[in-house]
């Protein structure tokens, strides 16, 4: 066989045996996941961002699935958290309105976030109604400022976007503990 022709040969075979690896490399969709998100309203944003997390993939019950949910909707939280103290911090000159809405929403998120950190821990001790407690805390925390950037001058969209993708996630984990714990 000529060098070119090896080189061909090889080149090809090369390519078909990468054609192959997606294949063999592709996750496995945890059927808990799908059983799990079709329970709840907001199916396709739960399939979503459980599915992004490698430790879906491990979830042998749904208060795994529950406690990955609440790390998902708290990891959103303080990116929003961040963008808020930015905002504030940054030096631009707010308008009073702009600057009075973020601080209400700073103050929204940082109870938030300590309803999430207090839901992670009741999540451990298996107390689900205790979790459905600070969940639903943490959702009014969000409409509340999302509230308050619909009523006032000064709404900022991209706050706004991610209050409101913030508070799906936490509806989300509240629908997966409500499995746990109805009623």
């Amino acid at each position: 066989m000529k060098p070119i022709a090896k080189n061909v040969a090889l080149a090809l075979s090369f390519f078909i045996s990468l054609s192959f690896f997606p294949i063999i490399n592709t996750a496995v969709t945890n059927p808990l996941l799908t059983e799990t998100c079709q329970k709840v309203k907001n199916k396709d944003l739960c399939t979503s961002s459980l599915g992004a997390e490698h430790a879906t993939q491990d979830a042998k019950d749904v208060a795994a699935l529950a406690l990955i949910a609440i790390n998902v909707a708290s990891n959103h939280g303080v990116n929003a958290s961040v963008y808020i103290k930015k905002q504030l911090l940054d030096g631009k000159i707010l308008e009073p309105t702009t600057e009075q809405n973020f601080e209400d929403c700073s103050e929204n998120f940082d109870d938030a976030m300590q309803e999430l950190d207090d839901a992670l821990a009741v999540t451990l001790s298996r107390d689900f109604k205790q979790v459905k407690i600070e969940l639903e805390s943490a959702i009014d925390d969000a409409d509340t400022c999302i509230s308050v950037l619909n009523q006032k001058a000064g709404k900022d969209k991209e706050l706004y976007e991610k209050t409101n993708h913030f508070r799906q996630l936490v509806s989300n984990a509240y629908d997966i503990a409500n499995i746990l714990a109805p009623k």
